[in-house]
């Protein structure tokens, strides 16, 4: 069982990022997030590509 802390005279707090966060802002991050994927994928695409590319040039020439 985790152990609980609890501090004299503190009083329960209301949660301070259900008043600010709105739906529109989730909303704004999840575009972003999807317009940048456009972009992440074919650079970790091309990264792994040279990264594999490279190994097996060393790999050849120490062969060699």
């Amino acid at each position: 069982m985790p152990s609980l802390m609890v501090f004299a005279g503190a009083e329960a707090s209301t949660p301070v990022l259900s008043g600010v966060v709105t739906a529109a802002m989730l909303n704004g991050v999840f575009n972003e997030i999807v317009g940048l994927l456009p972009v992440i994928v074919p650079v970790s695409v091309g990264f792994i590509a040279i990264r594999k590319g490279l190994g097996f040039l060393f790999s050849s020439l120490r062969a060699a």
